[in-house]
Parts: C-alpha cells; structure tokens; sequence
C-alpha cells in the first residue's frame, strides 16, 4: 500500500532513530552547559534549542547517508568545499560550536561512545577554561574580561571605516572582495543606532540589528 503511494517501502528504524535520540540529547546538553556558563551571548536566534538538537543529527544523517555510496561521498564533499555560512558570525566561539556540533552528529554515527566520550571531554574542557578565567581574575592575571552586549550591529560599507575597526565593542571584522564585514555589540539599541547616523548614508550597503536571547 506504502509503495503504491510513495513509490518505495516504508521500515521503521529503530536504531537509527536511538542514533538521532542520542545526538540531539548530546546537542541539547552543550547547550544546557553553555547557557548555564553564561556564555551563550553569541547566540542571538530566538531558535537555539532547536539549532542545538537538531544540527548534530542533521551531521547524523548526512553521514549514514554517504557512508556505503563512494559516488555521493565525493560529491558532497565538493558540495560542502563551496559552502559558506550566510549567518552573520558575531563571534569566533559561535563558529566552534557549530562545528563541534556537526562533529558531534558524524561520531555518533560512527561510534556513540565516542560522542558521549567527546562530549564528556567538552564539558571539562569548558569548565576548566571558566575555572582559570575565574581563578585569573581573582588573582589579577591578565585575562581579558568578557562584555556582555544585548544587541549586535552587523553592517556592511563599501569602504574602510578605520574607526570601526579600533572600536572597543567590534566583535569580528572581515572583508569579502567587494565590501567591508563589521560586527559590534551595544548594550543599548540606541547606541547602535547613533552609530548609524556617524556613517555616510551613501557608504551603507546593509545592515541588521539582532537582540541577544
């Protein structure tokens, strides 16, 4: 009946889905972790749960895939050379944990111990960073201190602005052959926008001001 309709047989898998069950639950623990560290920041989607659960099982998925057909191996690998995140990253840490999350899908389907043993290993490497952080301010050492922002100036120009790029408060600065990246953070939405109004109208490709979740 399945086959008439869909034009191909239907099976329940169950392993596959304890597969995907185990790295959205690895996923959604990172962001658990991370939230509890209060270095989420960088996050400014209203959708990070989800972001968190489902991109190591779409790492999953691809895998399993490819894994048994050499022919689509080769061909997406060539699809993934000339992808690019179209998402504006504010921060290098954000770009990270994307990886790590796909990461975090491809080991699961090849070995679930291991992305528990991975993530495991996160966990502490996370912990202990937030622990010398912590212990370095107390003694005064010299370890810069993290600003929180609660919005995100992303802009593009079609020219420098060596003022920008000095800016105590620029996240990431980039430039792609045809106009100048640069990302800041306020604490107030008004500050952003007075920053606006300093630059030449005519100099403005773009811009997006997102608020932090």
């Amino acid at each position: 009946m399945i086959y008439k309709v869909l034009g191909f047989d239907y099976i329940f898998d169950i392993e596959f889905f304890q597969l995907c069950i185990v790295a959205a639950s690895l996923g959604f623990f990172s962001k658990f972790l991370i939230s509890l560290l209060k270095i989420d920041n960088f996050v400014t989607g209203t959708y990070q749960n989800f972001v968190f659960t489902i991109l190591p099982v779409t790492g999953l998925v691809i895998t399993s895939t490819i894994s048994n057909n050499i022919a689509l191996s080769l061909g997406m690998v060539g699809a993934l050379s000339i992808v690019r995140f179209r998402t504006p990253i504010k921060n290098p840490l954000e770009l990270v944990i994307y990886f790590y999350l796909i990461t975090l899908g491809i080991i699961t389907n090849v070995n679930p111990s291991n992305a528990v043993n991975f993530t495991i290993f996160f966990a502490i490497v996370l912990l202990t960073v937030e622990a010398y952080k912590a212990i370095g301010l107390k003694l005064n050492l010299n370890i810069e201190k993290i600003e929180f922002f609660n919005y995100y100036l992303r802009i593009e120009l079609k020219t420098e602005q060596s003022d920008l790029k000095y800016a105590n408060n620029l996240l990431h600065t980039s430039f792609n052959g045809n106009y100048y990246i640069y990302n800041l953070g306020f604490s107030d939405q008004k500050e952003a926008y007075a920053l606006l109004e300093n630059i030449k109208k005519d100099n403005i490709l773009n811009y997006n001001i997102d608020k932090s979740s």
